[in-house]
């Protein structure tokens, strides 16, 4: 899964604009990353990677980290 692929998916899962998140994107400054929005990144990313767990995503601090996951 390319680079590009993995910013869609997760611009899909954060509902953002398409082309708005690049690697450096801080998750903190997303209004939309809370629990909840981890728990459904956990989901999609279940698909790919099973073995992923929400404290892994917890300690994530940009999309890049989030990208490096899968």
């Amino acid at each position: 899964m390319s680079t590009h692929e993995k910013l869609k998916l997760i611009e899909k899962v954060l509902r953002t604009k398409p082309d708005t998140l690049t690697e450096e994107t801080r998750l903190e400054t997303l209004s939309m990353w809370d629990s909840l929005t981890m728990l459904s990144l956990q989901i999609e990313f279940s698909a790919i990677r099973s073995d992923i767990q929400f404290d892994q995503l917890y300690m994530c601090s940009t999309v890049g980290d989030l990208c490096n996951m899968l």
